[in-house]
């Protein structure tokens, strides 16, 4: 059994695989996981604290996103591969969650709710929730950090600078910067290590920094 351990692992799981695995991957601190890129189904066992099975989702297609509230870590296989691997921790999820895995091992019904993801994202914007540490929300950052750095922070920025007619170029590009931290760490709010955060932050921070100075002179010194 591999584990995931780094950022990279965790992100891609077993997607952009040629062969079918030979091994399981378990995704530990993991409550909800992703199937792109992948190019064969997978059953998804997740396991609670003590690693009791919560919930087995088999034959989950490509392109899915799918979560339990519950877990705490994921272990990944090869459409199939729950059963044969651990009889009797599936068969006792299965009696618990009878019907949902019936449901879900029906080819027309939808991996994701769209009820689901509408409330993951309203959780990823609202300061009083936690985010866990997942492939879900990990995406939910990346995305906010590159919306933020590329689109976001410098066009509000340039409203109100439209507003004020106060800025030039240099304090342009610091509260660019400075709007793009705010975002992230404010809205984002990623799980991260101390390490993870602060390259996290000088990165964005570059890339706000460059991006916002391409559109003052290409955009804002043109206009205003």
């Amino acid at each position: 059994m591999r584990v995931a351990r780094s950022r990279w692992s965790r992100l891609r799981g077993l997607a952009l695989r040629r062969e079918l695995p030979g091994e399981p991957l378990l995704i530990p601190r993991c409550r909800s996981v992703h199937t792109f890129g992948m190019r064969f189904a997978l059953d998804l066992v997740w396991l609670g604290r003590g690693g009791r099975v919560l919930r087995v989702d088999r034959g989950v297609r490509p392109w899915r996103v799918r979560s339990c509230r519950e877990a705490i870590e994921v272990l990944e296989l090869a459409a199939g591969g729950a059963d044969a691997m651990m009889p009797a921790m599936t068969d006792e999820a299965r009696q618990e969650h009878g019907d949902e895995t019936r449901r879900e091992e029906a080819p027309t019904t939808p991996q994701t709710s769209p009820e689901e993801a509408r409330g993951r994202m309203r959780a990823g914007f609202d300061p009083r929730q936690r985010l866990y540490r997942d492939p879900f929300n990990e995406y939910f950052v990346f995305v906010l950090s590159a919306a933020g750095a590329s689109v976001i922070a410098p066009v509000v920025l340039y409203i109100v600078m439209a507003i004020t007619g106060l800025w030039a170029m240099v304090p342009f590009v610091l509260a660019v910067m400075a709007f793009e931290l705010i975002l992230i760490f404010g809205v984002g709010r990623p799980q991260m290590r101390p390490i993870e955060r602060v390259g996290w932050a000088l990165l964005w921070a570059f890339a706000a920094g460059v991006l916002g100075l391409c559109f003052y002179y290409l955009v804002a010194d043109s206009t205003l």
